[in-house]
């Protein structure tokens, strides 16, 4: 159901001005819901620094049209014929009352006034709005036809065009077609050649080569015994492939032995038993080894080496390892309370404790963008006042804060980002206003 004024003679007119000047002028009938701000989507969109993002300005409630300002608005409203206030006299009588960070005034049908923020003023009054101008219709004359318009000239050659195809298409239409069953001899030889196809020229006949006779087996005398190959698998050629896979890189080294009395690091790193620092000479016979001789690793003993760990490598002198203190995070919770009670719903149309129920089962993901800069601020506290638009189908229109007195625009700007992707349960006939707080301290 559609809301309306107290009278049906008057509407709301507008004006914007700006340096002297009028730039703009609206007449709003019907439900009022007039925004001002920078933002694209506001009634009167100003591109200008002493506005917001978006503030109330006139508001539609309970059958009345409510002026919202703020402390730093400044203008006179005329309440009564021949009187006139201030909004601070406003304010000191009880005119307007004190709402969600703004002051709300009821105006009536003879109220009118100039509201000044910051480079812009508004002014407004309530007044019959002019008639609606009929279109224009231009004179019979000046309408003309279908023949006037249409051109001559193509119109004639498109007739002409007409008539040559339609007298070609009667004259096709009348000829005989041929029989079906015509004889071989009345169709054309062009025709004949076409369906008719001529036969290849044939390939003369290869002669047939002669028989070859059979070759005579040769005979294989009985008498002369046959050549033994020599077994692969013999202990010679066994040994011979052992020794080729032992001298290929580490299995040279893995299967070194070292002889009677040696070391099997010995045997690899020695000439004629003898231990040599000649690791060139060494490893000649070691397949797929080769020495880096620039910047390469010495031998620390000629009998042994030691390894060192990681362990021994960290270490102070006084005797004592140094380590590493583990990096633990710090769980850093917050409590978030909303309360119903305290909640400002402008149409009865939406159910308070309803959207109440709705917004704590939300809670946890608010929870989550106070917690974020609880890390980094642990003293971080205080109330949060968002104020939000419910639209007909049920999805958040605009939101903003009207109060904050945590001076957080990254817990701020978080909330309203979750709180615009919010789809509602409630249908209500037109765009509801809310206005609902919330409680952040930090829980350790």
């Amino acid at each position: 159901m559609t809301k309306t004024l107290p009278t049906s003679l008057k509407v709301l007119h507008i004006g914007v001005v700006r340096e002297g000047r009028f730039i703009e002028d609206r007449w709003f009938k019907g439900e009022i819901h007039v925004t001002v701000g920078t933002g694209e989507k506001n009634t009167f969109a100003l591109p200008l620094s002493t506005l917001g993002a978006s503030q109330p300005l006139f508001m539609h409630k309970q059958g009345k049209v409510v002026l919202h300002f703020n402390e730093k608005a400044r203008g006179k409203l005329t309440v009564a014929e021949g009187k006139e206030l201030e909004l601070s006299e406003c304010r000191k009588q009880g005119l307007a009352t004190p709402k969600g960070g703004y002051f709300e005034m009821p105006l009536s049908d003879e109220m009118r006034g100039r509201i000044t923020l910051g480079e812009v003023s508004f002014v407004f009054n309530f007044a019959t709005p002019p008639p609606t101008p009929p279109k224009p219709v231009l004179p019979k004359e000046a309408r003309g036809t279908i023949w006037n318009v249409t051109d001559h000239t193509f119109f004639t050659i498109l007739m002409i065009s007409l008539a040559l195809h339609g007298c070609m298409i009667a004259a096709i239409s009348r000829r005989d077609l041929p029989p079906e069953d015509a004889a071989m001899e009345e169709i054309p030889d062009r025709f004949a050649k076409l369906l008719i196809p001529e036969k290849p020229p044939e390939e003369p006949e290869k002669p047939k080569e002669e028989e070859k006779a059979p070759e005579p087996e040769k005979e294989v005398k009985k008498d002369e015994p046959k050549k033994e190959e020599p077994a692969k698998d013999s202990a010679e050629h066994k040994a011979n492939v052992q020794k080729a896979v032992a001298q290929k890189g580490l299995l040279h080294i893995l299967s070194a032995t070292g002889g009677p009395g040696g070391s099997a690091l010995a045997s690899v790193f020695s000439n004629n038993g003898a231990f040599t620092s000649d690791i060139d000479q060494a490893l000649k016979d070691a397949g797929g080894v080769a020495v880096a001789n620039a910047g390469g690793p010495t031998r620390k003993g000629e009998s042994s080496a030691s390894a060192q760990g990681i362990g021994n490598s960290i270490g102070t002198s006084g005797g004592g390892g140094s380590r590493l203190g583990e990096k633990k995070d710090v769980d850093v919770h917050g409590s978030v309370s909303a309360s119903g009670d305290d909640a400002e719903v402008d149409s009865s149309s939406v159910d308070k404790d309803a959207l109440a129920r709705f917004i704590k089962l939300r809670l946890p993901s608010i929870r989550s963008c106070y917690e974020n800069q609880l890390k980094r601020s642990p003293s971080l506290r205080g109330k949060i006042v968002i104020q939000f638009t419910i639209t007909a189908r049920g999805t958040v229109s605009d939101a903003n804060s009207s109060q904050d007195t945590m001076s957080s625009d990254e817990v701020t700007g978080c909330i309203i980002r979750l709180i615009k992707l919010w789809r509602l349960p409630f249908k209500p006939d037109s765009d509801v206003t809310v206005s609902f707080p919330f409680i952040f301290s930090p829980a350790n």
